[in-house]
């Protein structure tokens, strides 16, 4: 995949991290989706790093996987 973002890695990593807690919680991503209020395609979107997400959509997959932000972007 084309690089599309400067913060490309971060991004990848970002995704990376969402698709291995919400697989730890066995969540599928179609039910995931439907937590975080969000269509399953952007949701794959996100988790392949081909989107850049709001702060807020950030803070609503964390309420979804019951973490805090920083699990998610702290890498």
């Amino acid at each position: 995949m084309a690089k599309q973002y400067i913060d490309q890695d971060y991004l990848e990593l970002v995704g990376q991290r969402i698709i291995q807690i919400r697989q730890d919680k066995k969540l599928s991503q179609e039910k995931f989706a439907e937590l975080v209020d969000i269509d399953t395609r952007q949701l794959g979107r996100i988790e392949r790093a081909e989107h850049n997400s709001s702060i807020s959509l950030v803070k609503k997959i964390a309420d979804a996987l019951n973490i805090s932000v920083g699990s998610i972007l702290d890498l």
